[in-house]
C-alpha cells in the first residue's frame, strides 16, 4: 500500500500535467477506477486483518454529516422539488466526484499507511510532485521547456496570470498555499543536503504562486501567519522562527523580482489597483450580491439550502468565487457549520497531537496549522475542483502522523513549562519543569 499511494499520486499529478482525461465512463475515469481499486484493497486488508479501528471520530463524524445531508439535499432537488434545468444525473456525478471521492481519498490516506515511515514517504512523494509540476509549468512559460500543458490568461482580469496544473490560477494559488508550510516543514527537518532540496522546493512553488497573480493567495497567507502563529505559541521557539522568517525573506526579494518580470509585473498591477482603487474591481460583489438576493427572497433557505447541484441549475453567469458561500446556498447552515467544523477539528488534532510529537513530527504538525488556515481563508475568495485530491491526500497523511504519534509519545515537557508560565502557578511551573523522559528525539523547533 505504501508505493500504490505513491503512485496514484504521481499518476494524478502527470494526468493534470499533461492534460490527460481518460474517461472510461460518465463519471469514470482511468484515475476514478486506480482510486476504487486501491480502496478495496485497503477493505481486503481490513478483512484479513480482522476489522479496522475507526480513528479520529470527530473528523469522520463531521464528514459523514456533510455527505449524508449533500445526499439528501441531492434527492431532494432532483426528485421533490425538480427545479428546471436540474440534472438528477449529471449532479450526481458531481456529487460522487467533488465530496464522495474526497471522502475516500482521505479515508485511503489516513489508514493507508502503518507506520510514520509509510506518512512520511508518501507525504514527500506528495510534495515533490507538486513541485515538479509546478517547475513544469515554470518552464513552459519562461520558454525552457514545453511539456504537457500551461495555460495563460489572455483577457480581462486573467491576462497574463498562470493557471499551472492544478486548474484555474486561483486554484493552483489555493494549493500551493497550503503546501508551502509543508515544504519549509521538510526542509527544517532534512539533513542539510535534503534540505537543499526542499528550499528549492519551495522556491519553485513560490515563484508559481507569484505567477498566479492570486491577491486572495497573499491575503491568505498573510492572516495565516498572523493565526496561526497565535495558535502556536506555545509550540514554536521565536528565535527559531526569527531566524526562519529572515531567511525566507532573504530568498522571497529576488524570487520575486524573477517572478516578476517573467508576468510583467501582473502580481504587483493587480495589487496597487487593489489599495489605489478599490473601486474598480467589484467582481466577488457583483458575483455574490444576486446569490444573496435570492437566499433572502426564499428565508428558509438560508437554513435548508437549496440543494446540492442547485447552484448550476440556477443559470448564474459566474461560479460563487466564495467556497463557504456555494456551501451555505447549496448545503444551507448545516453544510457550513459541517465544514467549517470539519476545519476546526483538523487543526486541533495537529495542535494536539504537537504538544506529544517528535522534532520532525512536531515540525510538520505546526506546518499543517499554518496550511489549513492559509487554505482557509483562500477558499473565502475561489471555489476549488481540481486541488482537492492532493489537499485532501496532504491532510489524511498528516492526520495518520497525528495519531501515530499521540499514540506513541509522551507529553512535551518545553510546552508544558510555557503553558504552567503563562497561567502563573509556581507550582505548576515547578512540576512542568521537572524533566521527562522522552520517547522520541528531542524537537529541533524548540
Amino acid at each position: 500500500m505504501r508505493y500504490l499511494l505513491a503512485l496514484l499520486i504521481v499518476c494524478i499529478t502527470a494526468a493534470d500535467v499533461f492534460g490527460w482525461n481518460l474517461s472510461l465512463a460518465p463519471g469514470l475515469s482511468v484515475k476514478n477506477g486506480m482510486i476504487y481499486l486501491l480502496l478495496l484493497a485497503l477493505t481486503a486488508r481490513f478483512v484479513v486483518s480482522g476489522g479496522m479501528r475507526l480513528e479520529l471520530p470527530r473528523i469522520q463524524i463531521w464528514f459523514g454529516i456533510l455527505l449524508a445531508y449533500a445526499t439528501l439535499t441531492w434527492l431532494a432537488a432532483g426528485i421533490l422539488i425538480q427545479y428546471k434545468t436540474f440534472d438528477l444525473v449529471d449532479s450526481g456525478i458531481e456529487l460522487k466526484t467533488e465530496l464522495f471521492e474526497n471522502a475516500i481519498i482521505f479515508f485511503l490516506f489516513l489508514y493507508g499507511p502503518r507506520t510514520l515511515q509509510d506518512a512520511d514517504f508518501q507525504l514527500k512523494c506528495l510534495l515533490l510532485a507538486v513541485a515538479i509540476a509546478n517547475a513544469i509549468a515554470i518552464g513552459n512559460v519562461t520558454g525552457v521547456s514545453d511539456i504537457g500543458v500551461t495555460v495563460i490568461g489572455v483577457e480581462g482580469n486573467l491576462a497574463g496570470r498562470v493557471y499551472g496544473a492544478f486548474g484555474h490560477a486561483n486554484e493552483t494559488a489555493a494549493l500551493i498555499v497550503c503546501l508551502l508550510p509543508a515544504y519549509i516543514a521538510a526542509a527544517l527537518a532534512a539533513g542539510r543536503l535534503a534540505s537543499v532540496l526542499w528550499v528549492l522546493a519551495a522556491m519553485i512553488s513560490g515563484a508559481l504562486l507569484i505567477l498566479t497573480g492570486s491577491r486572495g493567495a497573499f491575503v491568505a497567507l498573510t492572516l495565516s501567519a498572523i493565526c496561526g502563529s497565535y495558535l502556536c505559541r506555545d509550540l514554536i521557539s521565536w528565535r527559531r522562527t526569527a531566524a526562519v522568517v529572515v531567511a525566507i525573506g532573504a530568498i522571497a526579494v529576488p524570487l520575486l523580482a524573477f517572478a516578476s518580470m517573467q508576468s510583467g509585473g501582473v502580481l504587483f498591477h493587480r495589487l496597487a489597483e487593489m489599495v489605489l482603487n478599490p473601486g474598480a474591481e467589484d467582481d466577488r460583489t457583483a458575483i455574490w450580491r444576486p446569490i444573496f438576493d435570492m437566499m433572502t427572497a426564499t428565508p428558509v433557505t438560508l437554513v435548508t439550502g437549496f440543494g446540492w447541484g442547485a447552484y448550476d441549475a440556477m443559470s448564474f453567469p459566474h461560479p460563487t468565487h466564495n467556497h463557504y458561500l456555494m456551501q451555505w446556498f447549496e448545503l444551507g447552515i448545516i453544510g457550513l457549520v459541517g465544514f467549517v467544523m470539519l476545519i476546526r477539528e483538523l487543526v486541533l488534532t495537529a495542535l494536539r497531537a504537537a504538544t506529544n510529537a517528535s522534532d520532525e513530527i512536531g515540525t510538520y504538525m505546526i506546518a499543517f496549522v499554518y496550511g489549513v488556515l492559509a487554505l482557509s481563508f483562500a477558499i473565502f475568495f475561489t471555489n476549488l475542483f481540481h486541488p482537492w485530491i492532493y489537499i485532501w491526500a496532504y491532510i489524511g497523511l498528516t492526520m495518520r502522523m497525528a495519531v501515530t504519534a499521540r499514540q506513541s509519545a509522551q507529553p512535551n515537557a518545553r510546552y508544558e513549562q510555557r503553558r504552567a508560565a503563562r497561567i502563573g502557578s509556581p507550582a505548576a511551573v515547578a512540576l512542568a519543569a521537572k524533566p521527562r523522559a522522552r520517547a522520541l528525539p528531542r524537537n529541533r523547533l524548540r
